[in-house]
């Protein structure tokens, strides 16, 4: 029987198809798309916490308020969840090969099950307090105008399909990412 540490330092070492310092790239690449990605989702939620806001202080009537406050508290749990889950990290400044190779696709793997799962953390929040205004101004609307709330809420149900399937298209985009690293390392 041979000796075990002959054969590991004997053993062919697969060559990288890339260096250290283009993996440190594509992951500070993939760093920067997803803080600017951050910064606008934090901007779009809290100009949603404005508005709601605003009219949460204008509005006189107790149920609609409740809606506003639970519109304004699913949006911030938004915030929250994407700051917790979806930050972009930081690449460690002693990452070798293997654990740069290693961070990156776990960033990416990260990424993509936060965007596969939109729906749950993002879109779910929000539906109580929709569903709760909507119900309250179609009670309250005379009926000749209540057209105008079906577009409304219509156009409710495009934006939150909408938002998944970008989502769901940016899952499958980091998916394919993952795939080409992992054929790019010999992997698969």
């Amino acid at each position: 029987m041979e000796d075990p540490r002959n054969l590991w330092q004997t053993q062919e070492v697969e060559e990288m198809k890339f260096s250290v310092e283009e993996l440190r790239a594509k992951a500070a690449k993939f760093q920067r798309r997803i803080s600017w990605r951050n910064l606008r989702e934090y901007l779009a939620a809290l100009i949603v916490i404005a508005l709601f806001g605003w009219n949460c202080w204008k509005e006189t009537l107790l149920l609609p308020r409740i809606a506003f406050l639970m519109l304004i508290a699913a949006s911030i749990y938004y915030m929250w969840h994407l700051h917790r889950w979806g930050s972009a990290r930081p690449l460690p400044a002693d990452a070798g090969s293997t654990s740069c190779v290693s961070f990156y696709r776990h960033e990416l793997e990260r990424q993509r099950d936060l965007v596969r799962n939109v729906w749950r953390w993002a879109l779910l929040p929000l539906v109580p307090g929709l569903v709760l205004l909507d119900a309250y101004f179609i009670a309250n609307t005379q009926p000749s105008a209540r057209w105008h709330l079906v577009g409304a809420i219509l156009f409710e149900a495009a934006a939150f399909i909408g938002v998944l399937w970008l989502n769901l298209r940016s899952a499958r985009c980091l998916n394919r990412r993952i795939a080409e690293l992992d054929r790019e390392l010999g992997r698969v």
